[in-house]
């Protein structure tokens, strides 16, 4: 789609992938709760999903982030403006409410179901725990939670493995590049179960080739886990 090389430009570490993959994300679900992301930077995330829910039920996208320099993570720059001005260029700025706080404060008060959790902000642990216990409870059974950086990335990895992996309310795992998605269910089947801890497996080899710098480990293991799981 021509929109998908347009949001490709706004600065962002999203892969082509990851871009298609989370507009169709987007798209589950509609009509049945709103859209929460965790971390916006400048946008190309915001935009994605937000074209998402334009095409399919126009629910609101919420996009939290405080916009600040945050030097622990690598960011220096307070990023309102521009991101402010991707979303409008975009033309998605009535489908997008900026939240600019911490997701702490934007979870205060808050009372609306959440059919896509969107989970790319702080990337250390304590944090990146935080914002799944703020948020998930208000995620519908049958919804998404979709979290960035769980391969590279200590935080989402961890919590990752505690909160989704070893729990009993999630399946169908789906990996594509730096993403991992799961629905929350009321209690995951056996099938489901298997599924899930079929697909952990793999993702534990692609991890550990890719450590070993195995040739070609990484494009082939990512084309595998996205044909595996979505």
């Amino acid at each position: 789609m021509k929109e998908l090389y347009e949001i490709l430009e706004v600065p962002g570490m999203l892969t082509q992938n990851e871009v298609e993959y989370l507009y169709r994300l987007g798209q589950i679900n509609s009509g049945k709760g709103v859209i929460v992301e965790i971390g916006s930077w400048k946008g190309k995330s915001t935009i994605s999903l937000a074209r998402s829910s334009i095409a399919a039920g126009g629910e609101k996208v919420y996009a939290v982030d405080p916009h600040k320099p945050l030097a622990e993570e690598g960011y220096f720059e307070d990023t309102e403006a521009e991101f402010r001005k991707n979303i409008k260029e975009a033309g998605v700025e009535a489908c997008v409410v900026p939240m600019v706080m911490t997701s702490e404060a934007a979870a205060k008060g808050w009372n609306q179901p959440i059919r896509l959790l969107w989970i790319d902000g702080d990337h250390r642990y304590e944090q990146v725990r935080q914002d799944f216990l703020l948020w998930e409870p208000h995620v519908i059974e049958g919804g998404i939670i979709a979290m960035h950086d769980t391969i590279r990335k200590k935080g989402p990895k961890r919590v990752l493995w505690e909160s989704i992996f070893r729990s009993d309310r999630f399946q169908g795992i789906s990996i594509v590049d730096n993403i991992t998605a799961a629905k929350k269910v009321k209690r995951a089947s056996v099938l489901g179960k298997l599924a899930k801890w079929l697909t952990i497996g793999f993702r534990a080899v692609y991890i550990a080739a890719r450590k070993m710098r195995l040739p070609y480990a990484k494009p082939v293991g990512r084309w595998i886990l996205r044909r595996l799981t979505t």
